[in-house]
């Protein structure tokens, strides 16, 4: 239910019809990686300020690597 929660969170600007739907959706991911990396840091030893820009460098990486592969399917 969580994957399915935080899946569509950056679907929601496109859904919308936003006019600037994918830097909208851009900002809203990455929030979403740091707001899990800082409620993570309750299970962790690391402070949640470190434990939220891991965990956005690490989702925003693979977020960034599946656009790149996306596109090379829509050439």
């Amino acid at each position: 239910m969580s994957f399915l929660v935080a899946g569509m969170i950056p679907l929601f600007p496109f859904l919308l019809g936003f006019e600037r739907a994918f830097e909208f959706s851009v900002w809203m991911t990455m929030a979403t990686f740091f707001l899990i990396g800082a409620l993570k840091s309750n299970w962790s030893l690391s402070p949640w300020w470190l434990s939220s820009i891991e965990t956005a460098l690490i989702g925003g990486s693979a977020a960034a690597l599946a656009y790149g592969v996306g596109a090379l399917f829509h050439m």
